[in-house]
């Protein structure tokens, strides 16, 4: 299976702008909740994905998994997937594929602050409030 994985042509631009659907339903399982689906359907595309929008995409992956830690109680990997998916995400700034990127950056921001600030004792307290919120308009793709 890995081998298969590793095997798996890279799309043309053409192609990527006719999956970005996938991209879109995965921003919008993400916003309603759904993190451990969004990591799902965005991890399909992300794995054909040319760079730099790999890049992009992977952050939006670490992000979703970062909020799958939390709501399994698992505190170990949620600050380190949130660093990673800022400092991914950073590199788009300030809007990608119609995502208001930098607006996503600042929200993960306050997220990973959150939960540096309440630590592992008390990452439960986390005020849910601050899950970040995706943003975006397919009409404004830059592809």
């Amino acid at each position: 299976m890995a081998e298969a994985i590793r095997n798996l042509p890279i799309l043309t631009p053409d192609e990527l702008s006719e999956r970005l659907d996938e991209l879109y339903r995965a921003i919008e399982e993400f916003n309603d909740g759904y993190f451990f689906e969004s990591h799902e359907t965005l991890e399909d595309l992300w794995m054909v994905t040319p760079w730099p929008e790999r890049q992009l995409f992977q952050g939006i992956i670490q992000l979703a998994a970062a909020f799958v830690h939390y709501a399994r109680r698992e505190y170990p990997g949620i600050l380190k997937l949130l660093d990673a998916a800022i400092e991914k995400v950073s590199e788009f700034t300030p809007e990608a594929f119609g995502i208001e990127t930098a607006r996503l950056v600042e929200s993960m921001r306050q997220a990973r602050d959150d939960f540096a600030r309440l630590g592992e004792a008390a990452f439960l307290d986390f005020d849910e409030s601050l899950v970040p919120h995706i943003s975006f308009d397919r009409a404004l793709t830059n592809d």
